[in-house]
């Protein structure tokens, strides 16, 4: 499926207002919930939301004619930007979109023209919030983070059951980073429930 932004409608300004405890509602990884689509989760139209942000990099990641690098400094700023606000999550929620996007163009056509190049940028993305991890230590856009990395290997979004075992060393490799407990305990259960698999015997 390819999210065009001339199929997402009028943007509609529903995560401004405020939740529990003063935290705004935009603060959080937004897509886990949306199935096996990535433009809107239940009524919250994530994309038309952080859209206009970051117009240039959804302009390349949304076009399957396009194959040049998106250029990812203002994600990668926004989202290892400290204090920590909205800013860090958009990044997150876009870096989602399009790695969603990438993953199911290359796993839709495999050994296509553009199998490869999809393939390696979608992977790129996933290297953004993975370095966020170790860069910002506050728990709850780690927490967001690792919603991600849940998202991506359960397999509902389209594309994405084959490419979830990929996952398990990605996420594992965030134990080393982690000193609480709780989330340390997550991230084993992350990583056990996709196993990466065996290598391959020669021959």
């Amino acid at each position: 499926m390819r999210v065009a932004p001339h199929t997402l409608g009028v943007a509609v300004a529903i995560t401004a207002l405020a939740c529990d405890g003063g935290a705004p509602a935009a603060a959080r990884y937004r897509l886990q919930n949306s199935g096996s689509h990535w433009d809107v989760s239940q009524g919250d139209r994530v994309f038309d939301d952080v859209h206009e942000r970051y117009t240039a990099y959804f302009a390349v990641v949304l076009d399957p004619s396009d194959t040049r690098e998106p250029d990812l400094r203002s994600l990668r700023a926004d989202i290892e930007q400290r204090p920590v606000d909205r800013h860090n999550y958009d990044a997150l929620n876009a870096l989602a979109i399009g790695y969603f996007e990438l993953n199911y163009r290359a796993e839709s056509a495999p050994g296509g023209p553009t199998y490869f190049a999809d393939s390696l940028r979608a992977a790129k993305l996933l290297a953004v919030p993975w370095r966020a991890y170790s860069e910002i230590e506050d728990g709850a856009l780690r927490d967001a983070i690792l919603d991600f990395f849940e998202d991506a290997g359960a397999g509902e979004k389209l594309g994405s059951g084959s490419t979830a075992p990929r996952l398990a060393r990605i996420v594992a490799s965030l134990e080393a980073k982690e000193s609480d407990p709780a989330r340390q305990q997550r991230i084993r259960r992350l990583a056990a429930r996709h196993p990466a698999p065996p290598p391959s015997e020669p021959g």
